[in-house]
């Protein structure tokens, strides 16, 4: 592998900022230089997110940008084999393919494809936009998207927890912040906040770090959070524990919500969650009470049908209690001026007949609103060519089998691909599908302008492996040789340009400049209104029964736990990044294998050891797990770890055998965002005596 650096930054020892991306957070790196090459890297003091704070992750960076397995060259396939090619003639080929596909079947019948966000995801929209195609494929329906939505449609923006503005309670809710980490959010600002003496408030199935310091911790059921959301409104409107001015100057639909959620009395949530219905008055008595409390809701509430009710319900308990827009609450974010994610993506330059074409858009219209396709449909498209026929995959950063529901039916679609490319660090389950696979960088190898709430920061580019390219480059190339050049730039350094102009800075000015904070201003809504159509927080949404959804929250216990099973989750790894870094040594150390966590009882009464292999039965499917006696959870829950696969084997099935996909099925019906469950999944167990992984 060669390892390059750019031009006129050797010949010295330097220290070079950028912000790293080895998982969402995003925290301040210093990148110390030697001779030009990097040869260490540490947590910046100065970043105005983390502070100096830089995980295991992070510090493995170096490892994984030197990798001996990682991609370097782009590779057509033939057969069962990639071979290398030039990277005029990969993106020439791929130009044409895509070209043919379009003048064939439309354009709708290609599909864009990105995985957890890269800070290029703007990049994705732009290209998909212009091209013509409704279908951009991510994780949207099971991340931060019915959070996004949920906020949206109710308060009119995305709010996030001003753990500096001094909160007296903190709600960390389906959310192990200080393991890992949202979008610009790094846990050193809660951990901080809890020093200076903030109540700590912990719901959440599993016992951690966090609930083990916690005032008060809600273990409740898998799922049911929705049911303890609707409770609480109904305790802190029943006692008064409301802001009844911010209620009667900025809401519309208080009555029918104080009507709707009476039937959701302590006694009533106590059965639905599994908690005591004591706990349900002493969580809506902390949080109605304090005079600044914000709420942190993690992506533990994204993963299941009941998720945009759930996320809605808090986004009214935040206006209720009148912590929405106010200091140490749930803040809204406002944007600095520069091109970006509302404005980048060009949504408007696809065409209306296009966007109505957008799969999954008829079933799931709030999904179908912030621009993504459902993943359902999209493999409905493929394998069945409902309601039309997808032929064309271009895949960013995505392993597809590994994150998405129905693992199994994920693959199957994947194979009946007529043009299929994939642009990625390694040769993923995904990558080897693909007829064409591009090599990129990691985060040490790009230029990016780094936008989150908090502040704006470059990310450098201080390495070069082998021909890795980023994939804002990848697109710049293909959309030039589509035809689309009107809409994008000669080269990065220029796009970047064109996306800082409004904030009056050039890339090479920005760099030298380093990060722009973004502190948050307060109670917007006292002079602007809030952005909904109304200018009022919608706690009865009107629009949503015309889409399809109900215009209160509403919450559905799904079907009961069948005799003999098991409720299944699962949680993020704070060692890994969804499917992603298994191959990192100093990392797979502290996780060699994929886990089931099992109540010792439970474990017992099943016959199952520490250490024991377990093959794990959905209706869907089976995987394997290695057992870990945990009395952390209730007993009748287990949980897996998320996205396994073993990449250190050779062969096309790695990707099967501990891979919790394969126990998940299709979204249900009733769901607005299509949300796929991956927290209440009905199980069985059953100890193996050897298991075939070679993993051991």
């Amino acid at each position: 592998m060669i390892i390059d650096h750019p031009d006129g930054v050797g010949g010295q020892c330097t220290e070079q900022r950028s912000v790293c991306r080895m998982c969402h957070g995003g925290c301040g790196v210093i990148v110390q230089m030697r001779d030009g090459v990097i040869s260490d890297l540490k947590g910046d003091p100065a970043s105005p997110a983390s502070e100096g704070f830089f995980c295991t992750k992070g510090k493995a960076s170096l490892e994984l940008l030197t990798h001996p397995a990682r991609l370097t060259e782009p590779l057509l396939r033939r057969g069962d084999k990639h071979i290398a090619m030039p990277w005029d003639e990969a993106l020439d080929m791929a130009a044409h393919r895509i070209g043919e596909q379009i003048a064939r079947h439309g354009a709708e019948s290609v599909v864009l494809s990105q995985g957890t966000d890269r800070n290029y995801q703007e990049w994705v929209f732009r290209f998909a936009n212009t091209l013509g195609t409704p279908n951009v494929l991510g994780p949207a329906h099971v991340c931060f998207y019915p959070r996004v939505m949920a906020s949206i449609l109710t308060c009119g923006g995305f709010t996030f927890c001003d753990y500096e503005g001094e909160p007296e309670v903190i709600i960390l809710w389906g959310s192990n912040k200080l393991h890992t980490h949202s979008d610009g959010l790094i846990g050193v600002k809660l951990a901080k906040a809890l020093q200076r003496g903030a109540r700590l408030v912990v719901i959440d199935p599993r016992a951690n770090d966090q609930t083990r310091r916690a005032d008060l911790w809600l273990q409740v059921r898998p799922g049911s959070d929705g049911a303890l959301a609707l409770g609480m409104l109904h305790v802190m409107i029943k006692e008064g524990w409301y802001d009844a001015a911010f209620v009667a100057g900025h809401t519309d639909g208080f009555d029918e919500l104080a009507e709707h959620v009476r039937a959701y009395d302590p006694r009533r949530v106590a059965e639905l969650t599994g908690i005591d219905a004591a706990q349900v008055v002493a969580l809506a008595s902390a949080y109605g009470q304090a005079r600044r409390a914000c709420i942190e809701a993690g992506t533990g509430l994204s993963q299941n049908e009941n998720a945009f009710s759930t996320l809605r319900s808090i986004c009214m308990l935040s206006a209720l209690s009148g912590n929405l827009d106010a200091p140490g609450g749930d803040v809204l974010w406002d944007l600095l001026p520069v091109d970006g994610r509302r404005s980048f993506p060009l949504a408007g330059q696809l065409a209306p007949e296009q966007q109505a074409k957008r799969l999954g858009g008829g079933a799931y219209p709030v999904l179908s609103m912030a621009g993504w396709a459902h993943p359902d449909a999209v493999w409905d498209a493929m394998l069945d060519a409902q309601p039309y026929a997808v032929k064309t995959l271009l895949n960013f950063g995505s392993n597809l089998p590994m994150v998405y529901a129905d693992a199994e039916r994920v693959h199957r679609a994947l194979s009946k691909l007529e043009f299929h490319m994939t642009c990625d660090l390694f040769m993923t389950p995904t990558a080897q599908l693909a007829d064409l696979v591009l090599p990129v960088g990691s985060w040490l190898e790009r230029d990016q302008i780094v936008e989150f709430n908090a502040y704006l920061a470059p990310r450098r580019k201080l390495a070069q492996v082998g021909q890795c390219r980023s994939d804002e480059e990848i697109i710049l190339e293909l959309a030039r040789r589509l035809g689309l050049e009107q809409h994008f730039w000669p080269d990065l350094e220029t796009a970047l340009d064109h996306k800082l102009a409004g904030i009056k800075h050039t890339w090479t000015s920005f760099k030298q400049h380093g990060p722009i904070a973004n502190p948050p201003h307060y109670r917007k809504y006292a002079t602007q209104g809030f952005r909904t159509r109304s200018g009022r927080v919608n706690l009865l949404h009107p629009g949503l029964p015309r889409m399809g959804g109900d215009a209160l929250p509403q919450y559905r216990p799904g079907e009961a736990l069948p005799e003999g099973h098991f409720r299944m989750s699962s949680a993020h790894s704070r060692n890994f990044y969804n499917s992603e870094y298994r191959q990192l040594d100093s990392l797979r150390k502290r996780e060699p294998l994929p886990r089931v966590q099992i109540h010792p009882h439970a474990a017992a009464a099943l016959g199952i050891a520490a250490g024991d292999w377990v093959l794990v039965r959905s209706a869907t499917g089976s995987a394997r797990f290695c057992a870990e006696l945990f009395d952390g959870i209730a007993a009748d829950v287990v949980y897996v770890a998320p996205s396994w696969w073993y990449p250190e084997e050779e062969g096309a099935d790695n990707w099967r055998r501990s891979n919790a996909n394969m126990l998940t099925g299709r979204a249900a019906p009733t769901s607005e965002m299509g949300t796929s469950n991956f927290r209440n999944v009905a199980v069985q167990l059953e100890k193996i005596e050897k298991d075939d992984s070679h993993a051991q």
